[in-house]
């Protein structure tokens, strides 16, 4: 059984970008991996610009992203955060 996630976060331009997480989305999972390592705007963008992820480790290892997703799409608010999820 899958715990899955929305990993978000809001563009420079005040849109949301935002991905699937299918395994272990759980926030005491999730939630200190994505602080210890995708604080930075940036990085977080990055992870969320690979594509839809099958699960999310602490760094040094990689994002595991499905081989073919849906292209990620920036959202004009949280309300468009619903039709993400599966």
């Amino acid at each position: 059984m899958s715990t899955r996630a929305i990993i978000a976060t809001q563009t420079y331009d005040r849109g949301i970008l935002a991905t699937y997480l299918h395994f272990d989305g759980y926030p005491e999972h999730v939630l200190p991996i994505l602080v210890d390592g995708y604080l930075d705007p940036d990085e977080a963008i990055e992870l969320i610009e690979g594509g839809e992820l099958r699960s999310l480790q602490p760094r040094p290892a990689e994002p595991e992203y499905f081989a073919t997703s849906r292209q990620t799409e920036v959202l004009k608010d949280e309300s468009e955060l619903d039709r993400l999820a599966r």
